[in-house]
Parts: structure tokens; sequence; C-alpha cells
């Protein structure tokens, strides 16, 4: 049994990326390209497969709480400026 898991998305974007880009959608003769669809097929399958598991997490109040807590949230002006006094920028 396979346990639940996140899976990466970027490698299978860029994979797809990579598909659509390098690889024509129908053939010299003018046919569709099943290559192509069999490719991307392969890997939306993969992805697919992630979601077959279910997750047994038991709701928990207080953390629910805190991740729905709006004044938690910071703005992105607050964040960059909390970001400057971390890590200083370089000068040029």
């Amino acid at each position: 049994c396979n346990p639940p898991a996140v899976p990466y998305l970027g490698m299978y974007l860029t994979d797809l990326a990579f598909i659509e880009e390098g690889t024509p959608n129908f053939t010299e003769e003018g046919l569709v390209n099943f290559s192509k669809m069999r490719m991307i097929s392969h890997i939306i399958r993969e992805i697919r497969q992630f979601q077959q598991t279910s997750y047994r997490i038991d709701h928990q109040p207080k953390v629910a709480q805190y991740l729905l807590d709006k004044d938690l949230i910071i703005d992105e002006d607050t964040l960059y400026e909390l970001s400057l006094k971390i890590e200083p920028r370089l000068p040029a």
C-alpha cells in the first residue's frame, strides 16, 4: 500500500511543456500525432495516481483556526520589508 504523497508538479509541467513545444500535433501526413498524445497521457496518468490515495487526517480545530485566521495574513510590501531586514540587498 502506498502512503499519500504530494508530487512535485514542476517536473511534470516541464515535461509537458517540452512535449508541447518540441513535438508537432500532426504527423507529416497530416494525421494526429498519437505518439505525442501517448506521452502527454502517460504524464497525466502518473499525476492522477497521486489522487487515488486518500489522506486520513484528523480534524485539529486549533490548526484549522490558525490557518483560517485572516489577521495573520501579511501584505506583500510588509513581507518585502521584512525580507530586506533579514537579508539586505547587496550593493551593485
